[in-house]
């Protein structure tokens, strides 16, 4: 949460996997990235919802994750960020992800891609754009955020 907060106020001063040739089901490895896609998919929501129990679930105890600006922040600190009151001056509206490849390496995976931010800043449309890298480790039977990193896009000359 604390990246989009981020993102917004920097702001303010998807791809879908193809579907396999053939009718051919995907193989384990296909399988695995798209479950891993739709993660970060749901990440995004969950960005938008302010879901603390989602990021509760998903990020692992030892999660850090690096800002633009060479910040960090702990999983403890970013489920805080998600529970406490809402900035009044932002609001996020939408959070996409797109461009994203996921690299496998037995039980750690790590994905990156761009996300597309939309929100209200101080009652003002704003978008903004980055690129992200996840670090995600399979426990117990599910993926779980080690760390994560996002740097922003400059925004596109008019």
């Amino acid at each position: 949460m604390k990246r989009l907060v981020v993102l917004l106020s920097l702001a303010c001063g998807l791809s879908a996997p193809a579907p396999a040739q053939g009718g051919k089901k995907p193989g384990k490895d296909e399988r695995t990235k798209q479950e891993l896609m739709q993660l970060e998919r749901d990440i995004g929501r969950a960005n938008v919802e302010r879901d603390a129990a989602f990021f509760e679930r998903v990020e692992a105890d030892e999660f850090l994750f690096t800002d633009s600006g060479g910040g960090l922040t702990t999983k403890r600190e970013d489920v805080e960020s998600v529970k406490a009151p809402a900035n009044p001056d932002v609001k996020l509206l939408a959070y996409d992800v797109d461009d994203m490849k996921v690299m496998l390496y037995g039980k750690t995976a790590v994905v990156a891609g761009r996300a597309t931010t939309r929100g209200l800043v101080r009652g003002q449309e704003s978008t903004a754009q980055s690129r992200f890298t996840d670090v995600f480790v399979r426990r117990d039977g599910r993926w779980q955020l080690v760390a994560g990193h996002s740097s922003r896009l400059p925004a596109p000359r008019k």
